[in-house]
This record gives C-alpha cells, sequence and structure tokens, in this order.
C-alpha cells in the first residue's frame, strides 16, 4: 500500500503541475487584447518562455533527484513553481509576465524526473509501465482542470484572478508531500545494480555508490540505439502534441467565437478527459499486452501517434463547435499512448544511478522542442498565413501541425523491429 500512496501523492502533484503550467492556454485571448500581442508573442509566452528556463534548470535538478532526499526536493520545487504562478498574477507588462513563466518553467522542470526516480524504486520493470501510464494521466487532468477552473476563474475575476486562484492549492500541497511521501530504497529493482537499506521516510540511507555525471549519463545513451530512438520519438511526439493543445482555446474563441469560459470547457472536454481516459487505456493495455515486451510497448506508441494525425486535421478544419471538440478529443485519446509507455521503456534500460539526469534530459529535450517550438511554430505559421489573406490561418496552421505526427509514429515503429538492450544495461 505504501507504493500506492506514494503514486496517489504524485499523480496529485503533476496534476497540480500541469494546472499551473497549462491555465496559461485559457488566458491567452485576454492577455493578448490586455497587452495588444501578436500570435507569436502569445507562441512565445506559453513556449519558449517558460520552456528554455525548464531546458537550463531541467539537467541540474535532474542530477539533484539523484543525490537529494527526493521528496523534500519535490516538495520545494512545488512551493516555488506555485508562489510564481501566483507572482504572474501582479504583472503589470508582457515583459514581466514572461519573467514569471520563466521562474515557473525553471521550478517545473525538476519535478517529473523526480517522480519518475521515486517510481522507477517503487514499482518492478514487470508493474512499472502501468504504473507511469496512471501517473501521466497527470498532465491531462490537469490540462482538464486548468480549463475548467481558469475559464471560470477568468469569467467570474479576469485572467489575473484565474492565475492567483490555480497557485494556491499547490502551497498547501507542498507541506503534505514534505511530511508524508515516502523516500523508497534507490535501486531496489535493478539486481546487481541494486542498493543497500530499506524504505525510509527521510530518505537517510548512504548509497553505496555515487550518481554518474551528466556527461556520462550522455555518453551512455548515445551508445544505445534503443534509447536514442525513445528519446527521439518522444521528443518529435511532443512538437505536435503540444503545438497542437496550446492552441485549442485560442482556435476556440477565435473561429467559433466561443467565451473564455466555454472555450475552457471544451478544451477540457476535447483534451484533458479524452486524454486522461486515454492514459488509463494505456495503463490496461500496457498491463496486459506489454509485459516484459518492448517491442510491443514501442508498437503501441507508433500506432497512438499514427492514428491521432486524421483525428488531429479533422479537428481543427472543423467549421463547428462539435466537431471540433469530438475530433480533437479522438486526436487526444490517440496522442497520449506514447507517454506511460515511452518513459517505462528506457526506465528500464538503465541503472538506478542515471535515472534522474536521464530523465531530465529526456523531458528537457521534450520541453525544449515541444513547447519551446510547437506553439511557437504554429503561431509563426498562422501569421504567415494571415499576412496570405487566410481567414482560417489558425486552423490551418494547426492541421498542418498535426501531420507532423507521422514523424514520431514512424521513429517508434523503426525501433520496434531493432534487437532491444538488456534492462538494465550495465554501466561502463
Amino acid at each position: 500500500m505504501r507504493r500506492h500512496y506514494l503514486l496517489a501523492v504524485l499523480l496529485v502533484v503533476l496534476i497540480l503541475h500541469h494546472v499551473d503550467r497549462n491555465v496559461l492556454l485559457v488566458l491567452l485571448e485576454p492577455i493578448r487584447r490586455e497587452f495588444g500581442l501578436s500570435d507569436m508573442q502569445l507562441g512565445a509566452l506559453s513556449g519558449i518562455a517558460y520552456a528554455l528556463p525548464f531546458a537550463l534548470a531541467g539537467i541540474p535538478l535532474g542530477a539533484l533527484a539523484d543525490r537529494l532526499n527526493r521528496s523534500r526536493l519535490l516538495s520545494t520545487l512545488l512551493a516555488v513553481w506555485s508562489v510564481f504562478t501566483a507572482f504572474a498574477g501582479w504583472s503589470r507588462s508582457y515583459a514581466a509576465l514572461l519573467v514569471a513563466r520563466a521562474a515557473v518553467g525553471a521550478a517545473e522542470s525538476g519535478a517529473p524526473p523526480t517522480m519518475l526516480s521515486l517510481i522507477a524504486d517503487a514499482y518492478s520493470t514487470r508493474s512499472r509501465p502501468a504504473a507511469l501510464s496512471l501517473l501521466f494521466a497527470g498532465p491531462l487532468i490537469g490540462l482538464l482542470l486548468g480549463s475548467l477552473i481558469g475559464g471560470a476563474a477568468a469569467a467570474a475575476f479576469g485572467w489575473r484572478g484565474a492565475l492567483w486562484t490555480v497557485a494556491a492549492p499547490g502551497i498547501a500541497m507542498a507541506a503534505v508531500v514534505w511530511r508524508t511521501l515516502p523516500e523508497p530504497t534507490r535501486g531496489r529493482f535493478d539486481g546487481p545494480d541494486a542498493l543497500g537499506g530499506h524504505d525510509t521516510r527521510d530518505g537517510a540511507q548512504a548509497p553505496r555508490h555515487a550518481s554518474v555525471p551528466t556527461v556520462q549519463v550522455l555518453q551512455f545513451v548515445l551508445r544505445h540505439a534503443a534509447i536514442r530512438a525513445v528519446a527521439l520519438g518522444m521528443s518529435a511526439a511532443s512538437i505536435v502534441s503540444i503545438g497542437i493543445a496550446s492552441w485549442i482555446p485560442a482556435l476556440l474563441m477565435r473561429d467559433h467565437r466561443l467565451p473564455v469560459q466555454t472555450a475552457g470547457a471544451d478544451t477540457a472536454l476535447a483534451v484533458g478527459l479524452s486524454g486522461g481516459l486515454g492514459a488509463l487505456v494505456t495503463a490496461w493495455i500496457a498491463a496486459r499486452y506489454g509485459q516484459g515486451r518492448p517491442d510491443r510497448l514501442l508498437r503501441m506508441c507508433a500506432v497512438g501517434l499514427l492514428l491521432s494525425i486524421p483525428a488531429g486535421v479533422a479537428g481543427a478544419l472543423a467549421t463547428s463547435v462539435p466537431g471540433t471538440v469530438t475530433n480533437l478529443a479522438l486526436w487526444a485519446l490517440a496522442s497520449t499512448l506514447y507517454i506511460g509507455p515511452g518513459h517505462s521503456l528506457y526506465l528500464g534500460w538503465v541503472p538506478s544511478r542515471m535515472r534522474g539526469s536521464l530523465g531530465a534530459i529526456i523531458i528537457v529535450g521534450c520541453n525544449l522542442l515541444g513547447t519551446g517550438i510547437g506553439p511557437q511554430l504554429t503561431g509563426l505559421a498562422s501569421d504567415l498565413l494571415r499576412r496570405s489573406g487566410d481567414a482560417r490561418s489558425l486552423a490551418h496552421a494547426l492541421a498542418l501541425l498535426a501531420l507532423l505526427g507521422a514523424v514520431p509514429g514512424l521513429i517508434f515503429l523503426c525501433a520496434s523491429f531493432r534487437p532491444m538492450p538488456e534492462a538494465p544495461q550495465d554501466l561502463p
């Protein structure tokens, strides 16, 4: 039961992580009107302003997860990003908003690798894919709640009040994490690489081995084709998924003339609810179909991404609200199938001493490319199409981005036919 409590707490933290991260998406149109911003500037606010600090801080914080008490580290990060989400509500200029988003991105970057390291030491290789698929329902639930709460709070209190509303629960949850989250023994499921010790709340046991330098982790990844393929596929998929999801509220408000609260609710239905369901379906499939079969998990990732393409294109181009919401819900359901299995695969191929750093490297890659490129690329394409006279420039930019889902789908598919590495790989 102890490991299930840990999973439940981490799920709540990851939900709060994505509420604070994604609430801004439903607020983009009110912010654009107040500050007179272009789509390119909005893309930067929801993209590179968050992703670049995330990338710069993510790898050092991931390395800290291999060295420090992970429960205490996670609690501190949660408190910091919640405070800066509240600070964003006091911003009086576009520049101040950029700074606040940068601080949120930097603090949030350390949470996912810390969680991955905790899960890897709480669940065995066979049960880990299902556990991670359940954990990664958190981003979709967070998007759902961020859209619902953000839309309702923005309608009632303005976009600033919406930011203050979502910041408060994170500060309270940080205390819960600090006081109650268990710290499992590092490497307990890694056979010869397992560390001694026992489960403790404060994680005071001393490891027998020093953590691995980040440069050595990168060299390790570059030597193993399967890990490279997973990292590349997940990063490419992030460009498409984050790029589309970031603009759905704006699409509903701009092309379908929905008010902010309705757009938030429809986004929650289309992406949050459907994507969360997709994560649960993934957990079920992984537990029954993918146990001990990495080739099957890779094909599962590929099938989901390839099936998401027609739904994404249809959702972007639909001329009615029901058509847009229904097709984007199908897109979200299919496009989440790679997340849990993808993280489970590389965690199963590396020793425990590398997991925090490697998790940080892959998550940073996904966010730097996904959050840094996806929304901004869409905004740039939309601006260019509008200048050429396209009345539905944003919809057509999103449809073009959906087609790029073929790239990560083919990466995962090709990788599934190659020899699979042992689990975990030995250190050089």
